[in-house]
């Protein structure tokens, strides 16, 4: 398999995040809020608040940057571009989910 491809970094790219999304919940209900368990956290915060979702997606996505820079420092470019193509995969769900919530916190929805 080849390590410098653009599917790879695709597919990095789209996990990473859900790696991201986990070890944020963790350090939410550990540090930041101990009363709650990772249950809570994604059923309750994720799922049941919408206002919280974007945010939450967006900090995920920090596991991408560490992708990005551990490709950048191997000299992997195409697994590198592939990662920023996923990120613009998650782009394209959090720029209308926030425009969505400011458009219903107006009124205009």
């Amino acid at each position: 398999m080849r390590w410098d491809s653009l599917p790879l970094g695709v597919v990095l790219g789209l996990l990473a995040p859900v790696l991201g999304f986990f070890a944020y919940g963790v350090m939410y209900v550990t540090a930041i809020r101990p009363w709650y368990d990772m249950h809570w956290f994604v059923n309750d915060l994720f799922l049941g608040t919408p206002e919280y979702r974007t945010r939450i997606v967006s900090i995920s996505l920090i596991a991408d940057a560490f992708l990005f820079f551990l490709f950048d420092r191997t000299d992997k470019h195409r697994t590198m571009r592939g990662v920023i193509l996923a990120m613009l995969v998650y782009a394209c769900y959090i720029v209308p989910a926030i425009v969505m919530d400011e458009l219903t916190t107006l009124g205009w929805i």
